[in-house]
């Protein structure tokens, strides 16, 4: 189904389950319990000043589950397998009813007697990674506080961030967002929302859900491209240092965000789930190579190389398929003059102004000079535009008579009414040539001195987060 998400020119690119197992997943073999146990990750991240939510409590046999002091458990908690698989076995509970029964994000209640008989599955084996018959250990957890920027976008459960990491730099990553069909929890392979990540910017891009691409929460006219993840650098930080503690060659680790925490880890896996490709609309093969002799990896390259290396790719994919380029809300725009002189300068996109506008100083600069004398010689007495068109007409006939004029408008500005005399010039933002249609004004006073309004943005995209 991945290739089926996937353009036919990332389709060599796809990490396929035999490769990754073959070429990758075997470089966990020596350390691959520090993934499978959750107790023993909780314990190496700790001793190495990795946050992770609060333990509560461990219930590792029957004799310690009748001993156990339920009513010291908090209104919210966590209840999981310690060798769980793909989020089996997860119960989130969020609040406690005066009944002393417990609310699960399903609204399902359960009493302390539906609890332990949930825990006897455990203890039994039920979700225990593997065929051991040795049974799995059951614990609670802190239910972490959702953070804020993503209370809208998840139903009751809190998103984590996969990161996959290899060599020890991060390589790809997702939001997943918990929905009602995934029962608040943050598995795909329950109905969980699976977002990509511009690795640059920690900014979303594209998602998925249920092996189908979305633009919006279900539901509702949330758009889920755009969304900024908190700590982003953080969280690349902590995903180099996860694979440096615990040696596992190839790793998924898991991260949410609380509220007044912020970034802890979760979860290691050493079989992460290859839906990741789905979500960023890119092959997660590709990546790994790009990287695979890379040896000594510090923290801090880490990150660089991580942002530098796989940042951007979901712009060039857009401006593939739409034709049009991807700006952000500020930047460079080159201009060239009648003389054929080129200079770049600063521009402020404006989303709001119907044109374009640039400053008197410029103008003179790419070779206009004749133009801004010949608008000062006719409009030298700025009381004009105050008067009836009749009287008026004459004076824009003669503005009209320089051939560098393309259009003359009225406009109200802070200090009145004034005229404005719109130029047609040649101009470059990246790799896409346009002809500016600007008029000229004086802004010399202000940090920006070229405003492009809507008829000159059509050709491009904006997006908001991007600088």
């Amino acid at each position: 189904m991945i290739n089926l998400l996937l353009s036919e020119k990332n389709r060599n690119e796809i990490l396929g389950l035999n490769d990754r197992t073959l070429n990758y997943q075997y470089l966990n073999r020596d350390n691959v319990r520090y993934a499978d146990n959750k107790l023993l990750t909780k314990k190496i991240l700790k001793k190495n000043n990795v946050l992770t939510p609060e333990l509560y409590g461990v219930i590792r046999n029957l004799k310690e589950l009748e001993s156990f002091d339920f009513e010291s458990l908090p209104n919210s908690f966590v209840l999981k397998p310690s060798k769980g698989l793909k989020g089996s076995g997860i119960n989130i509970y969020y609040n406690r009813l005066k009944d002393g029964r417990w609310v699960l994000a399903s609204k399902e209640k359960h009493s302390v007697d539906d609890i332990k008989n949930y825990i006897r599955k455990i203890l039994d084996g039920q979700f225990t990674i593997g065929t051991s018959s040795q049974g799995g250990k059951a614990m609670f957890e802190e239910r972490v506080k959702m953070h804020p920027v993503f209370k809208q976008y998840s139903y009751r459960g809190i998103p984590d961030i996969r990161v996959i990491v290899y060599k020890n730099i991060p390589v790809m990553a997702m939001l997943r967002l918990p929905t009602e069909e995934s029962g608040g929890k943050a598995n795909l392979s329950l109905g969980a929302i699976g977002v990509g990540i511009d690795m640059a910017r920690g900014v979303t891009t594209t998602a998925v859900k249920n092996n189908r691409m979305i633009e919006h929460v279900p539901g509702k006219r949330l758009t889920l491209s755009g969304i900024r993840i908190p700590y982003w650098k953080k969280i690349l930080k902590i995903a180099h240092q996860c694979q440096k503690i615990t040696g596992l060659g190839f790793l998924g680790v898991d991260v949410i965000i609380d509220r007044d925490k912020g970034p802890m880890v979760v979860e290691l896996n050493s079989r992460p789930g290859l839906g990741i490709q789905a979500a960023n609309q890119d092959g997660l093969k590709e990546r790994l190579l790009r990287v695979k002799k890379m040896k000594d990896i510090s923290e801090a390259r880490a990150v660089r190389l991580a942002r530098d290396l796989f940042g951007g790719e979901i712009d060039e994919e857009i401006e593939l398929l739409t034709g049009r380029e991807v700006i952000g809300l500020s930047g460079n725009v080159s201009l060239t003059g009648k003389n054929g002189n080129e200079i770049k300068v600063k521009c402020k996109i404006d989303t709001g102004a119907e044109s374009s506008s640039i400053d008197e100083d410029i103008m003179r600069e790419l070779g206009y000079d004749d133009l801004i004398e010949h608008f000062d010689n006719v409009i030298e007495d700025k009381s004009i535009v105050n008067k009836k068109r009749k009287y008026r007409r004459p004076y824009i006939q003669k503005l009209y008579e320089h051939p560098d004029v393309v259009m003359v408008t009225k406009i109200k500005t802070a200090s009145g009414n004034d005229y404005r005399v719109k130029v047609d010039i040649p101009a470059q933002i990246g790799e896409r040539d346009f002809t500016m249609r600007a008029n000229i004004a004086h802004r010399s006073h202000m940090e920006y001195p070229v405003l492009l309004g809507k008829r000159d943005l059509k050709n491009f995209l904006i997006d908001t987060t991007k600088k």
